[in-house]
């Protein structure tokens, strides 16, 4: 198939080069839900690459990309097939790193710092710029953890993990074996790893720099030293002036392979393949499953979807994150990278494909929905809200809900919503929990007056 690629490049760039600059839109059904976030970042080419882009941003519509396939039709005649995905942010060749952790994992730190559960998933074909991702993202997260800008004297502990099948080893201890087991409540435990304390970002960078040193990988057709596992890295944050904790993981997962590097590898890397690809359909139904939770416990329905976080040691491990009875507070944030070359279109369609089926969307556009319910306002209309309701000193619009829907405000943690507003010059505690309880009281009302308004639609009028 390479070789049908090289040898068509010209014609390929000829069909692309035809289409329609202004393609059909792509219709959303709604917008991104309360607590998740899902990506794709596409590598740039390498320097050496044979192969032209297959992956084009559309530059008529944010977040939509269309891939063009080169396709060898039995005519002899080489046509194109073309699809489209959209994610809900998208980050080209040309995005920066640092670009990625302004916009997607700042949030998660103070999340983590005060009190919640912020995870951080790297999905892609092996070869995508995963690990390149992953790294570079710790050490910014943990620059600001530990250059003093988030407030309260906390403790910071690492622990990161090697997870293959259903093999857990230490990789800040010399890779020794650790044992995954389930205590009196349910939670699966880490036995045997070893926690670190952490006091600046030159400890944190040295424990980074020590677990990818420990990291299994092997060789591929796409990569010397494909990661064959999936590396959890840990953040643990304590308070010790109320004994509580938040969490903050960053997960690399094992790279996925395409059919051509199994059968060059053999048995071996079939079953080692089959149980990376059974971990991540398991791992997509639990994001999936607790993303659609969120949004129907915001909405007042009690019926919760089944999440299958026991069919897997990676979702074992990740229970709590996943949990739709657990009460702590819970972000997450995906990463699907791809491979923009058009050697590997195959890949990159079922990293983009896997990315959508994560998307859990709050509809928006439909013609019965109660725009004055609050679940359903915009940022626009959250930040109006705020003007009008803080008081004085006013609570800033930009600090308490830089980007935040309504739904989203409504998942903060009661511990993260008064913490953005005292960091408004004058605010105090007070002010803050009166501002929040204001808030609630408001999704409070509109569920009551929404739930009487479906009684009288239903009622049977008298005759």
């Amino acid at each position: 198939m390479d070789q049908f690629y090289l040898e068509n490049v010209a014609r390929y760039h000829k069909l692309v080069n035809a289409l329609d600059a202004t393609p059909k839109p792509r219709v959303s059904t709604g917008e991104a839900g309360p607590s998740m976030v899902v990506s794709t970042r596409i590598r740039p080419l390498a320097e050496d690459e044979s192969f032209p882009s297959a992956i084009f941003p559309r530059s008529t519509q944010q977040n939509v990309v269309d891939v063009h396939e080169l396709y060898n039709h039995p005519s002899g005649i080489p046509i194109l097939k073309s699809s489209d995905y959209e994610v809900d942010r998208l980050f080209t060749p040309e995005s920066t790193t640092e670009q990625i952790y302004t916009n997607l994992v700042a949030d998660l730190v103070p999340f983590a710092w005060n009190g919640g559960i912020g995870t951080l998933f790297a999905y892609g074909q092996t070869g995508s710029g995963k690990t390149f991702t992953v790294s570079r993202l710790e050490r910014l997260v943990a620059e600001t953890l530990t250059n003093g800008t988030l407030e309260g004297g906390k403790e910071i502990s690492m622990t990161i993990i090697d997870l293959a099948g259903n093999a857990a080893f230490d990789l800040l201890n010399e890779r020794k074996p650790v044992s995954l087991l389930e205590d009196a409540s349910g939670v699966t435990q880490m036995v045997g790893v070893n926690e670190h304390k952490v006091h600046n970002k030159q400890e944190m960078a040295d424990l980074i720099e020590l677990a990818t040193s420990f990291r299994r990988t092997a060789p591929t057709f796409k990569n010397d030293a494909s990661s064959r596992s999936h590396a959890i890295c840990r953040i643990r944050i304590q308070d010790p002036a109320s004994n509580s904790d938040g969490l903050l993981y960053l997960i690399d997962l094992a790279g996925s392979e395409s059919a051509r590097d199994v059968a060059a590898h053999g048995a071996d890397r079939m079953r080692e393949t089959r149980e990376i690809n059974i971990s991540l359909s398991v791992l997509k139904d639990c994001i999936r499953g607790k993303a659609e939770a969120d949004a129907l416990a915001l909405s007042g329905r009690r019926k919760m979807p089944y999440i299958p976080f026991r069919q897997s040691a990676l979702t074992r491990v990740l229970k709590h994150v996943f949990d739709p009875a657990g009460t702590r507070p819970c972000k997450t944030v995906v990463i699907a990278c791809v491979n923009p070359s058009l050697a590997d279109v195959g890949p990159s369609k079922n990293t983009l494909r896997f990315a959508e089926m994560l998307r859990v969307l709050v509809p928006v556009g439909e013609k019965d929905l109660d725009m004055e319910a609050l679940v359903n306002w915009t940022n626009a209309r959250v930040r109006e809200w705020i003007v009008e309701n803080s008081g004085s000193p006013p609570i800033l619009p930009n600090v308490l809900a830089p980007r935040e829907s309504g739904v989203q405000l409504l998942n903060l943690s009661s511990t993260e919503f008064e913490y953005r507003c005292q960091k408004c010059p004058g605010v105090k505690s007070a002010h803050a929990r009166a501002l929040r309880l204001k808030f609630w009281q408001l999704h409070n009302d509109s569920l009551q007056t929404g739930e009487a308004s479906k009684e009288l639609a239903v009622a049977p009028s008298a005759s």
